[in-house]
C-alpha cells in the first residue's frame, strides 16, 4: 500500500500532510503546496499516493507516484 500525502486547505493557506510522519507543511498557495507534494512523492523510496482537495475539502485529484527508487 502506498504512503499517502494530502494537499488540503488550512488556516492561512494550504497544507501538505505527510501521513507516514505526521509532518504538516504550510504554504500560502495551493499550487505551491501541490508542487511540494509532487516533489516529496517523486523523491520517496516507495510509492506515494498524492491526494488533492479543494477549498471545500472535496477530493478533486489523486495519483500514485512510484518514487525515485521504484
Amino acid at each position: 500500500m502506498p504512503e499517502v500525502v494530502d494537499v488540503v486547505p488550512c488556516e492561512g493557506g494550504w497544507c501538505v500532510r505527510v501521513h507516514a510522519t505526521g509532518e504538516v507543511l504550510h504554504f500560502a498557495g495551493g499550487g505551491e503546496a501541490e508542487r511540494r507534494a509532487r516533489k516529496l512523492a517523486a523523491d520517496a523510496s516507495e510509492p506515494v499516493e498524492v491526494r488533492i482537495h479543494d477549498r471545500g475539502g472535496r477530493l478533486v485529484g489523486r495519483w500514485v507516484a512510484q518514487g525515485a527508487a521504484a
